[in-house]
């Protein structure tokens, strides 16, 4: 899965996608309905991404700015919304563990 990230990524920006992806990966194991529902917004992500690089030469300096700090700031939402839900779902697992 592309998360919609720019190429050239410092090592804290490869870190905190790789981890992304790890929580996303594990959450389709957690719970596929939510896992389902976040691939839809990455995929939204991506697609305005891909729109965005295809037209990112017609645009001037400042709305070229500003639309890529939105998508960044959007993808990195979704992937805080992913960690939260897959600690909610570990959570909810361990309370199984905690009556025993």
């Amino acid at each position: 899965m592309n998360v919609g990230r720019p190429p050239q990524l410092t090592t804290t920006e490869t870190s905190s996608s790789n981890q992304c992806m790890n929580n996303f990966t594990l959450l389709k194991k957690l719970n596929p309905s939510a896992y389902t529902k976040y691939q839809a917004q990455f995929n939204k992500i991506n697609d305005s991404y891909n729109y965005y690089q295809k037209n990112r030469g017609l645009l001037e300096k400042d709305p070229s700015e500003l639309i890529e700090l939105n998508l960044n700031d959007k993808l990195n939402m979704i992937c805080a919304r992913v960690k939260s839900q897959t600690f909610i779902e570990h959570q909810q697992r361990m309370k199984v563990i905690s009556i025993i």
